[in-house]
């Protein structure tokens, strides 16, 4: 990696993939355009620790809709996202726990967004979700959300680099 290497911690959203849910807007074009921005240095992918919470979640409830058994892909994808090296799992410190309380007394409901978001902050990174909802609400309450892109402002930005 290089030293310009754009650190970018991840929505749960962008993990679904790696357990073979599609995600409504990202592309296999999208994934590769990441991917490749990985191996090129352009950016470092990070994951908090807390987003299993919502992973598991979502995986069981996609399971239990197309009732299919997922074990062998479960057991993959759980190894690629914790083993590969290519994401590298951090914990919220303790400010960034403040600001979600703070996020979370606003009116916030989603925990994990705002352990997220309070991180990306905290530790100077970029948010990448799709989650317009929470970015409007961010705004209106006089947060920042210059950090908080999508997939495609964050391929467009790192084009650049």
């Amino acid at each position: 990696m290089t030293s310009t290497a754009v650190k970018v911690l991840l929505d749960s959203t962008y993990l679904l993939p790696t357990f073979g849910i599609e995600v409504e807007g990202l592309t296999s074009r999208h994934i590769a355009e990441l991917r490749e921005a990985h191996v090129k240095g352009k950016v470092r992918f990070y994951c908090l620790s807390t987003v299993w919470v919502e992973v598991i979640g979502k995986v069981c409830r996609e399971r239990e809709r197309l009732r299919i058994d997922i074990k062998d892909v479960l057991r993959r994808a759980v190894d690629s996202l914790l083993k590969s090296e290519f994401y590298e799992w951090i914990t919220p410190d303790a400010e960034a726990v403040k600001l979600a309380f703070e996020l979370r007394t606003l009116g916030h409901r989603d925990n994990i967004d705002n352990l997220l978001y309070a991180t990306s902050i905290e530790k100077s990174m970029i948010f990448l979700s799709m989650d317009k909802e929470f970015k409007r609400f961010l705004s209106k309450s006089g947060y920042k959300t210059e950090n908080f892109l999508g997939h495609e402002e964050l391929l467009k930005t790192v084009k650049t680099l």
